[in-house]
């Protein structure tokens, strides 16, 4: 009978290694199962560890490890797609893998064995590449949330921390369900943003390509027949003319005008200055603000409520909800709160004195706190916030459409009346009246 060396954790979460006599790593695995413990990694003893162990070893009691550093590619990322080689990782394949893990977990199989199965399972080359080497870290003994820490692009900074605390508290089943649902409802919100924003951009794509089609295809002809007539035009139709001339005849200096807006707009995403103007554009744009505010506030509630009840500490937690806004307005509303938290302030306080925060989510924040669940409060203020973006988005989506319609309406009918005016004229010329 082969000896197998163990790492699991009791009921009460602590992590005890030891040696265990079984025929093979699965049965060695069911005996421990079998006496209550959550197997993290069984693996053949060799060398001086292949001796008989009086029982398990109980883990030392050492400083807790702080919890992951928000990065930038963390669940509140929008484009939120890492390549492994030349494989894209999507949202989807994670949120399935931390259901599946969830599955097995509850089922009683081992991390490593059932990270080995989602490998085998997934349909991604990249992400299975990724969870073969998670495997392989968890086998050598590293606890699951440092080796997803290690692939900070595929696995996002909320989804460490919190695999952290269930590997503290002894609630991994429990927990992995609850990141996966988690992460199903920041793609949810962030496909319905991307889909209030995608009606406008392509109207306004739209509008750009057909009055450039008239002013450098269909304008020119009318312009050389009214030339030939002679016939004086009306306004518009000089204004129209004069704009398609300069566009053929200075091409050039509108591709330059093109290239300087492009450019514009990079350094608004990339620099802190354009960074500051270009968020605080989001949050104050007319319909669209509204969204962008609605969308910060559910996000933050949500990782926050979801943390709490993990049970990590407030003071850890900011900086990942810091992460999941990605504005810097934003920003400096969580360093505030963290800098007043550390003096000894209460969550709420920041939030009453912030023009971010609307005040009804203050009010419910430090009713949780007064009545000692503000975890279950600010889960609670996600779903309300939620249901108000939903309606927001509704309701842009109603403002937004008519609005477009009207625009590119106004734009092709001023073309083609500054087109039409002139036959009238034309006519008369040819008549010689």
């Amino acid at each position: 009978m082969a000896q197998f060396q163990y790492k699991a954790r009791d009921g009460q979460g602590r992590l005890n290694e030891g040696i265990v006599a079984a025929p093979s790593a699965s049965q060695a695995g069911a005996m421990l199962r079998g006496q209550g413990m959550f197997v993290i990694a069984v693996q053949q003893a060799v060398g001086k560890a292949a001796r008989p162990a009086a029982g398990p070893k109980a883990e030392t009691k050492t400083a807790p490890k702080p919890y992951a550093k928000a990065s930038a590619q963390d669940a509140g990322d929008d484009d939120w797609e890492p390549t492994v080689g030349r494989q894209k990782i999507r949202r989807q394949d994670v949120i399935t893998f931390a259901h599946q893990l969830a599955v097995m977990v509850d089922t009683g199989v081992s991390i490593s064995e059932a990270l080995s199965c989602c490998a085998d399972q997934s349909e991604s080359d990249g992400f299975k590449k990724v969870l073969v080497e998670v495997a392989d870290e968890v086998r050598s003994g590293r606890e699951l949330s440092a080796a997803l820490a290690l692939h900070e692009k595929v696995f996002p900074t909320v989804m460490v921390s919190l695999v952290r605390a269930s590997e503290m508290s002894g609630t991994m089943g429990k927990m992995l369900d609850r990141i996966s649902k988690y992460m199903a409802k920041e793609a949810v919100t962030t496909r319905k943003i991307k889909s209030a924003l995608t009606y406008p951009a392509i109207m306004i794509t739209a509008v750009l390509v057909i009055t450039s089609g008239l002013l450098l295809f269909v304008l020119p002809r009318f312009a050389s027949i009214y030339s030939n007539r002679g016939a004086a035009l009306p306004m518009p139709t000089q204004m129209l003319m004069g704009l398609s001339g300069s566009i053929q005849n200075f091409w050039w200096a509108y591709l330059l005008l093109i290239a300087g807006l492009i450019t514009t707009g990079v350094l608004g995403f990339t620099t802190q200055a354009g960074r500051r103007i270009t968020d605080r554009l989001k949050l104050n744009m007319p319909i669209i603000g509204s969204l962008f505010r609605k969308l910060y506030v559910t996000r933050s509630m949500r990782t926050m409520g979801t943390m709490l009840e993990a049970g990590v500490p407030i003071l850890d937690m900011i900086p990942i909800a810091r992460s999941v806004t990605n504005n810097c307005h934003f920003d400096e509303f969580w360093d505030e709160v963290d800098n007043r938290l550390r003096n000894g302030s209460q969550l709420s306080a920041p939030f009453f004195s912030s023009d971010l925060i609307p005040r009804s989510v203050a009010q419910m924040v430090f009713a949780g706190e007064k009545s000692g669940r503000l975890g279950d409060v600010m889960y609670k203020v996600a779903e309300y916030t939620e249901d108000e973006f939903d309606e927001q988005v509704k309701q842009a989506t109603n403002y937004i459409e008519p609005a477009m319609v009207v625009t590119l309406g106004a734009i092709i009918g001023f073309v083609a009346i500054a087109l039409l005016l002139p036959i009238f004229q034309v006519s008369k010329v040819a008549s010689g009246g």
